[in-house]
């Protein structure tokens, strides 16, 4: 899937997951001081050197729960997918690994093909709970505030409901569900920052682009604005935001003024990497920059590897596994559905990926490699299948 996160289906994604319309920022704010390079700079340094040296390892697969006969459980149940939008390769092709998961352990799959709409959710939704499916999973983007009248009559009709890869795991659901499948938002971005505080020796200038509308934001910023804080406070934070309709747009005007603007910013911390390091890189070139301004960034789309494999400005990307996704999010609608308790953490590994095992992704890089098989044959041993 080559095409997987692209600026157009990623924008897509960001829409439909957003909380809260926030308007963009034409000038960064600041968080914490100029650099001094005091004292500290080269502990601080390699303690984030010791958090990226364990992510870049494959990542490995723990239980996030009790094993269960998976075939005997689901036998004769269907389990409804209900994507943000089917026009988006890389929710499509969770679908697609999730498929396979369904065949290899004999329960029925209904997907509910849309175009992103949220009139079309809640027909999903309704048809969903008409046909007495045995569970409902909003996936990749579905604010279930959303469908929340569909939510409360599920729940009524004891049909269990899942979000899937919205939220980090510290954060709150703007509607209670059944069950959630979160993705360790809050840990990447303690990674992104990690490795701007371990490149500079903990004298990092670093701009952070976000897009504030998206849920996850708040929990990646969060843990890059902690992480900097213990481990870097003589380090410079500033950020610049962009609503999702003016991503395209103005991620690379907005990018290039700052740099303009501080010469002495040395990484940008991209949070979203198809989204926006292309407008990024275009800015870096720009303003001339190349040279002491890197980019570190969230996602792992296969793009953004290639790059990493064929340049120098984008230093790192923080990668997740649909496969390994697909996996999370078909155990914890499979445990519901056979009324067994859901999972508080699926534990879906990261992976830290620069010019040292990038090539683990592929040559061309591909979706769904580079993160070992370890989940694989875990979840056939939790699923007690062979």
């Amino acid at each position: 899937m080559s095409a997987a996160r692209t600026l157009a289906a990623a924008l897509v994604i960001a829409a439909l997951t957003g909380v809260a319309a926030c308007g963009g920022d034409d000038k960064p704010t600041s968080g914490g001081s100029q650099a001094s390079g005091g004292g500290g700079g080269s502990a601080n340094a390699g303690y984030a050197k010791q958090q990226i040296d364990k992510y870049k390892q494959e990542p490995q697969f723990a239980a996030p729960g009790d094993a269960f006969d998976a075939a005997a459980k689901m036998k004769g149940k269907t389990l409804w997918s209900i994507p943000a939008s089917s026009a988006v390769p890389f929710v499509a092709n969770i679908q697609n690994y999730e498929q396979d998961i369904a065949k290899q352990v004999g329960v029925g799959f209904e997907r509910w093909a849309n175009q992103g709409q949220p009139a079309q959710w809640v027909q999903g939704m309704q048809s969903a709970i008409n046909r007495n499916a045995s569970a409902i999973d909003l996936l990749a983007g579905i604010n279930p505030a959303a469908v929340a009248q569909q939510v409360k009559q599920a729940e009524k009709q004891h049909i269990p409901v899942v979000v899937s890869h919205l939220l980090d795991p510290k954060q709150a659901s703007p509607v209670k569900t059944t069950a959630r499948v979160d993705i360790p938002y809050e840990q990447a971005g303690r990674l992104l920052a990690d490795w701007a505080i371990w490149k500079t020796d903990a004298k990092a200038n670093a701009l952070v682009v976000t897009i504030k509308e998206v849920s996850s934001t708040e929990a990646m910023t969060a843990g890059i604005k902690d992480e900097f804080a213990k481990h870097c406070p003589g380090c410079k934070l500033q950020s610049t935001n962009v609503t999702i309709a003016e991503a395209a747009q103005k991620i690379q005007p907005q990018t290039q003024a700052a740099l303009v603007r501080d010469p002495n910013i040395n990484y940008v911390l991209a949070l979203y990497d198809s989204v926006e390091v292309p407008g990024v890189v275009a800015a870096i070139r720009a303003a001339n920059a190349a040279k002491r301004v890197k980019v570190a960034t969230f996602n792992g789309t296969p793009a953004i590897f290639k790059m990493i494999q064929d340049d120098d400005i984008v230093e790192m990307d923080v990668g997740e596994d649909i496969n390994w996704i697909a996996h999370a999010v078909m155990d914890q609608n499979m445990r519901v559905a056979a009324g067994l308790d859901p999972v508080g953490d699926p534990r879906i590994g990261i992976r830290v990926f620069d010019d040292s095992n990038v090539a683990d992704t592929g040559s061309p890089p591909q979706d769904a490699m580079g993160y070992g098989n370890s989940y694989v044959d875990g979840y056939a041993k939790l699923w007690q299948m062979g």
